[in-house]
């Protein structure tokens, strides 16, 4: 169940009928149906992992909050971790774990192979497998205590807007509000449904609309060079943020409605000055999530280390971000490479300042995003590729001659469809371009007449309406 479909539309317009019909202390049980029942839509089975996935960590919880010898404790915490990370490296993992040993038992001379298994990953696994994960670290921590309701516990791992693609929710976030008394307020489903249009508009207008270029170049490199492979590497960017902003912005929405807020994923993250930055403003609740659970635990416990600590806790965290988003040589490297960037970052952080104070700072802070934004695209090659080699051929034939086989038609082929994705993402950047600057351009847009704001709900609503042809599915949907 796509949130861009009719379908999910409807389900969500039954769940919020419902919701606000009950008395509010039985409304997680209503979110906690609805979301079985989103799962059921993607599969039946999906439901049975999910229930026992959830039951396992409400009960590790549980046995971390009352059990009071150490180290029974430890040997609980520790079986919690290596159930939710053994479960997530089971099911991603696994086969590129075979496939890496097949590949070093190809040199010998009979060839054994081990034999791939059939798998089917549960949607969402990295999602809320990260969530229970600092669930309990939490709690071992001491920082927060045990979920005792097994139905609000359950809730917030299945909730629905953000089961497929996130964002990673924080369980301290989470409870306080299904706990608390939510009560029904025009303004959450106002400012939810204007969330969920905004996302709809990213995702179907832009997104899809630049997702044939994008596509067509990764599924055939080899057949591209100059040119397209450059524009490429800068539409990606876009469509990437599109999609998964659009995404986000859908979830966020959907929870809005409900009077629930989930922790945003996006920043306004073409702003960025470095790539430090960047990724205080891209996938926040991930970046930020490793930040807690492993950058700033091991900077602490290794301490004497100083500098060298940082540097190790730097690329151990985003050695994370990049598997994290799959099985494959490709994230690796990307994830190395943001680690290469802040570390530069980190070290020439004095030089640049004092090379920059001589600088006027307009193009010291225009000349920085622009790299940032070049950098970071560059290193989405390794995010699209479906191999190294051939993320090697786009950065070899970057600025390589253009085939003669190759035409402008032929790598975009709906011209029109183009333009319009690329002058809806500039409109969005015009409007973040105030917003950074400070001017709340929402609130702006709400001063103005009803007839001035409904008519750009319409305009949306026919653009997305126009474009929503195709049933493109969002790209993290896959991690």
């Amino acid at each position: 169940m796509l949130f861009n479909s009719l379908f999910y539309f409807l389900f969500l317009s039954v769940v919020f009928i419902l919701y606000y019909t009950v008395k509010s202390r039985y409304r997680w049980f209503i979110v906690f149906l609805g979301s079985l029942f989103f799962i059921g839509s993607i599969s039946p089975t999906l439901i049975y992992f999910t229930l026992v996935f959830t039951i396992v960590n409400y009960f590790l919880g549980i046995a971390l909050q009352d059990i009071k010898q150490k180290k029974i404790r430890i040997n609980v915490f520790w079986l919690g971790i290596f159930l939710n990370v053994g479960v997530l490296a089971f099911y991603k993992y696994i086969n590129f774990f075979f496939e890496n040993i097949n590949f070093l038992l190809s040199i010998l001379p009979d060839k054994p192979a081990i034999p791939y298994l059939s798998l089917i990953i549960p949607v969402g696994i990295s999602y809320y497998t990260f969530q229970a994960l600092g669930y309990l670290i939490r709690i071992n921590r001491g920082h927060e205590k045990a979920e005792r309701h097994f139905g609000v516990f359950a809730t917030y791992l299945v909730f629905f807007p953000k089961f497929m693609a996130g964002p990673v929710e924080r369980s301290h976030h989470f409870f306080p509000q299904i706990n608390s008394e939510i009560r029904f307020k025009a303004e959450n489903v106002s400012d939810g449904l204007r969330l969920f249009l905004w996302g709809m508009f990213k995702k179907v207008v832009i997104a899809n609309n630049l997702v044939g270029p994008v596509m067509l170049i990764y599924n055939d490199v080899h057949h591209y060079s100059g040119v397209p492979l450059l524009m490429v590497l800068f539409l990606q960017t876009i469509h990437l943020y599109a999609d998964f902003s659009g995404y986000t912005d859908m979830a966020l929405g959907s929870a809005k409605i409900l009077g629930i807020d989930i922790i945003d994923n996006f920043n306004r993250p073409f702003f960025a000055r470095n790539v430090g930055e960047l990724w205080r403003r891209w996938h926040i609740s991930l970046s930020s999530w490793c930040n807690d659970f492993i950058f700033t635990p091991f900077i602490v416990k290794y301490r004497k280390m100083r500098n060298k600590a940082a540097i190790i806790g730097i690329f151990l965290a985003f050695f994370v971000i990049g598997i994290w988003h799959g099985a494959n040589w490709t994230f690796v490297i990307l994830g190395i490479l943001q680690g290469i960037a802040i570390s530069y970052e980190f070290y020439t952080k004095r030089t640049r300042l004092k090379i920059a104070s001589k600088l006027p700072s307009k193009l010291v802070i225009a000349f920085s995003r622009i790299i940032t934004f070049i950098f970071f695209s560059f290193s989405l090659i390794f995010f699209n590729a479906h191999s190294i080699q051939d993320a090697w051929y786009i950065i070899s034939h970057l600025f390589a001659n253009i085939e003669l086989n190759v035409s402008g038609h032929d790598f975009i082929y709906e011209k029109t469809n183009f333009f319009v994705a690329i002058t809806a993402f500039l409109f969005i950047f015009v409007i973040e371009i105030y917003v950074e600057k400070g001017k709340d351009i929402l609130k702006q847009f709400m001063n103005k007449p009803r007839l001035v704001r409904w008519a750009g709900y319409y305009i949306l609503i026919i653009l997305v309406y126009y474009y929503s042809g195709g049933q493109e599915a969002f790209v993290y949907l896959q991690f």
